[in-house]
């Protein structure tokens, strides 16, 4: 009796669900929220380098009546941020990126600074150093 209870719990396993999450803005598969809003990885860059710019710089050329999903979400920008915006991306939620550094400045800096906090025994190392020369000719001994 024990044997058929323990098949009757194999048999009731739990089914895992996959529960697919669509992007709001074009219907692409997603996993997390981005800005306010689930959206997928390419929407969420796409927000990320025209949020800011807002939707003075963008112009549609079917008046704003593009439907953007997953197959032609390149084609209109402006209708895609409206979307964006609409479905609740917030633009105070982009992080403002790192400057980025000329390297050959950076390279000055290292090179002048290294000069500038070289420690006393390193600058005893590179200055040439006095020798003295003994003359062959003088004895050692005054007695000699």
């Amino acid at each position: 009796m024990e044997k058929s209870l323990s098949n009757n719990s194999m048999n009731r396993k739990r089914q895992s669900t996959i529960v697919q999450i669509e992007c709001k803005i074009c219907g692409a598969p997603a996993k997390y929220s981005f800005f306010g809003v689930v959206s997928c990885n390419t929407c969420k860059m796409f927000f990320k380098r025209n949020g800011e710019r807002g939707k003075e710089t963008l112009k549609c050329l079917y008046d704003g009546h593009c439907e953007i999903n997953i197959n032609n979400r390149h084609i209109c920008s402006y209708c895609r941020l409206i979307k964006c915006l609409n479905s609740g991306m917030q633009v105070e939620l982009i992080r403002s990126s790192y400057p980025k550094r000329n390297k050959t400045n950076r390279k000055k800096i290292l090179i002048t600074s290294s000069h500038q906090t070289a420690s006393p025994i390193q600058s005893k190392l590179n200055e040439p150093q006095q020798v003295t020369l003994i003359d062959n000719h003088t004895s050692i001994c005054e007695h000699c």
